[in-house]
């Protein structure tokens, strides 16, 4: 009766001091013994002298009856095994939670999804993710087109100042925004060759009329 008695209070002092250790299993000579390898006698005297407080219970027990029996050996193999068995179901628990809630988000985004397999969702995640690096390409081209867009407007600005500035005849400026309004870039060219043919020319003309003005006067003061 009296051992029946001590028996819960024996297990119950017995803790888990080095969790760590759990799956690190030791035999009595410190050689390392695979977890899956692992016997259940190994298992709880590798508990029992390296990750459990079971050798101060010992000792405890010894101070305060004198001896150590083979029934409180028994009691604190009990609470040893009762403890790493309680941090193995924490432990345990915990996976298949996390485990069940990423089964439940799968399932979600199969069904938001409309596919039936984890495979078809996993197929159409790489593709969402390819478009979203096209997209993302897409903007960063977007981004240069618009800097250069802006550098080409403060640009053709620059040009109009300088145009007015040199007095350059209305009909050059006239020609040369047709240049920029047009959309067309064989147009463009088209406009752009006119503007500076030698035959059509209106900088050319400008330059034939001054040297055939420098001419007439180089002629009258001859005679």
């Amino acid at each position: 009766m009296e051992s029946s008695e001590r028996s819960p209070g024996i297990q119950k002092i017995v803790k888990l001091t080095n969790p760590e250790k759990l799956y690190a299993i030791e035999d009595r000579d410190g050689r390392s013994i695979p977890f899956e390898d692992a016997s259940g006698s190994q298992m709880v005297g590798h508990y029992r002298d390296n990750a459990t407080n079971s050798s101060e219970v010992l000792k405890i027990i010894r101070d305060e009856q004198g001896q150590v029996t083979g029934w409180h050996h028994e009691q604190v193999s009990l609470g040893v095994a009762e403890r790493a068995l309680e941090k193995f179901r924490d432990e345990h628990v915990k996976v298949i939670e996390d485990a069940q809630g990423k089964g439940n988000i799968l399932r979600n985004l199969m069904q938001r999804a409309g596919v039936g397999t984890a495979s078809a969702l996993s197929s159409m995640l790489d593709a969402w993710s390819d478009k979203l690096k096209e997209m993302g390409q897409l903007k960063n081209s977007q981004r240069s087109l618009q800097t250069w867009n802006d550098t080409y407007r403060v640009q053709r600005q620059l040009v109009r100042e300088v145009l007015k500035r040199e007095e350059v005849s209305s009909e050059v400026i006239t020609q040369i925004e047709a240049i920029y309004k047009t959309r067309s870039v064989n147009k463009a060219i088209e406009k752009g060759s006119a503007l500076f043919d030698l035959e059509k020319s209106e900088i050319l003309k400008m330059v034939k009329a001054a040297i055939r003005y420098a001419k007439l006067l180089s002629d009258e003061s001859a005679s």
